[in-house]
């Protein structure tokens, strides 16, 4: 059984949690408030630049040529995603320049940036694996329950819905299957484990933007 099935049959229950959650729900349907969804775009906007570096840190310790210019495109990606907020949606909704992370989007950008640094590539790939594909199986499921041009949000579902970011999340997840095949049982155990937990910071960041969480001191 490849890596990649059973690590998603360990997160399908958080999944499917993150398909109903009141943020996910309401963009569906349009019914989102505009406050959260600016919310969530200024926590996003902080969180792609970060990832963008996590991307870049597993680059420079790749050993394959071809996994080198794999991450490096992925973090280009991320960034360019960042920029691309800041020309469109930034502007329209006027959202500032810097943004505070919360501390649900510190906890997940730096869950992610030590797994680049510290653990194995194999397991810093799989620790980075969730933002591409849960993204992209959200983005789906919202895609496919939309009706018509009414939802103010079908650019966002539309960005994440579409061939480009499709294309990136495959070869994210090739990328990974092959790193577990060349490693020991325990390697992939750990795979799985920060896969997971990724996965649920994935809930908490989305539940954060919804709350519109704070510091509380």
């Amino acid at each position: 059984m490849k890596w990649s099935v059973q690590a998603w049959e360990r997160v399908k229950p958080i999944y499917n949690q993150i398909l109903t959650m009141p943020f996910n729900s309401e963009l569906s349907n349009g019914t989102l408030p505009k406050e959260k969804f600016i919310f969530y775009l200024a926590q996003d906007a902080y969180y792609l630049l970060e990832f963008g570096r996590t991307l870049s840190t597993i680059s420079g310790r790749m050993q394959n040529a071809e996994l080198v210019l794999a991450y490096a495109g992925f973090s280009t990606g991320a960034i360019f995603a960042e920029q691309h907020l800041h020309e469109s949606y930034f502007v329209e909704f006027g959202l500032p320049g810097k943004v505070e992370p919360t501390p649900s989007t510190l906890l997940y950008t730096n869950y992610i940036l030590n797994q680049a640094v510290y653990a194995s590539v194999e397991v810093a790939a799989a620790a980075v694996l969730p933002c591409f594909w849960i993204y992209k199986a959200v983005g789906d499921y919202i895609f496919a329950q939309q009706t018509g041009d009414q939802n103010p949000y079908k650019r966002w579902i539309d960005m994440y819905a579409g061939a480009e970011f499709a294309a990136a999340v495959e070869k994210a997840i090739a990328i990974t299957d092959q790193l577990a095949t060349g490693t020991n049982a325990g390697t992939r155990e750990k795979m799985l484990a920060v896969f997971e937990m990724a996965t649920r910071l994935e809930w908490m960041f989305w539940d954060s933007a919804y709350e519109q969480e704070k510091w509380k001191i």
